[in-house]
C-alpha cells in the first residue's frame, strides 16, 4: 500500500520582493493547499483587511483572474466569530458559478481569522457539485511586518464536474490551478493591507502636521 503522494513545493516572488510560499498536501483524497508570504504591514492591518466584508471584492474579485474570482458578496462591516454571508464565485472555463453559504469561525485579532464556505456549482448538464472548504488566515509579525499563512482545506466535495472526474485533469487541478489562481488573490490581500497602512501612516502624519 503507497503512502501519500508529495507535491512539489514552489517559490513565487511578489512585486514588494517578498517570498510566498505554496504547499500542496493531497494523497488523492484529503486536499489543503498552504500559502505562506510576507508584507509591510501589521499584523492588524492584515486582519482588518480580512474581516472588512467591503474588501474582499477588491483583493479577491476585480484584481483576481476572471476565472477564479469572487463577483458578489452579500455582507458588510467588521466580521466577528459568527458572522455569515453570500457570495457568489466565478468557475474557471465554465458559465457556471459557485453559489456560496459562508460563516466566520474564528476571528481573533490580530492572529487568526478563519471562515468555512458550503459551496455549490449548477452545472447546465448534470447534477449540481457540492463541497465544503475551510479558509484560515494566520498573521504574526515579522520585523517591522507580518507573515502570513493561508491554509484552504477541502473538506468534502460531491459529485464532481465531469472534467475533474479524470485523473490528469484532477491532479492538474489540485497542484497546479488552484495554486496558480489563489497565489494571486494572497498576493493581492498582501498588497491591500500595505495599502491600508500607507494610508493610515499618511493620515496620522497629516494630523501631526497640522499641530
Amino acid at each position: 500500500m503507497s503512502g501519500p503522494v508529495a507535491a512539489p513545493t514552489v517559490k513565487v516572488t511578489t512585486r514588494d520582493g517578498g517570498d510566498p510560499m505554496t504547499e500542496v498536501r493531497w494523497d488523492g483524497a484529503e486536499y489543503e493547499m498552504v500559502l505562506e508570504g510576507t508584507c509591510d504591514a501589521s499584523p492588524a492591518d492584515v486582519y482588518d483587511v480580512l474581516a472588512d466584508l467591503s474588501t474582499h471584492t477588491r483583493w479577491a474579485g476585480a484584481d483576481q483572474h476572471r476565472g477564479f474570482r469572487l463577483l458578489s458578496l452579500d455582507g458588510e462591516g467588521i466580521a466577528e466569530a459568527g458572522t455569515t454571508f453570500a457570495s457568489v464565485g466565478s468557475v474557471p472555463m465554465s458559465l457556471s458559478r459557485w453559489e456560496n453559504h459562508n460563516e466566520v469561525l474564528e476571528a481573533r485579532r490580530p492572529d487568526v481569522f478563519a471562515f468555512g464556505t458550503d459551496a455549490r456549482v449548477r452545472w447546465r448538464i448534470g447534477k449540481p457539485t457540492e463541497a465544503r472548504y475551510e479558509h484560515r488566515y494566520e498573521i504574526a509579525r515579522e520585523g517591522a511586518g507580518s507573515r502570513v499563512v493561508y491554509r484552504l482545506r477541502e473538506r468534502s466535495v460531491a459529485k464532481p464536474p465531469p472534467r475533474m472526474r479524470f485523473p490528469v485533469m484532477k491532479s492538474m487541478s489540485y497542484r497546479v490551478m488552484i495554486p496558480w489562481f489563489c497565489r494571486r488573490g494572497f498576493a493581492n490581500l498582501l498588497r491591500e493591507a500595505d495599502r491600508r497602512a500607507a494610508s493610515a501612516g499618511s493620515g496620522l502624519q497629516g494630523i501631526t502636521s497640522t499641530r
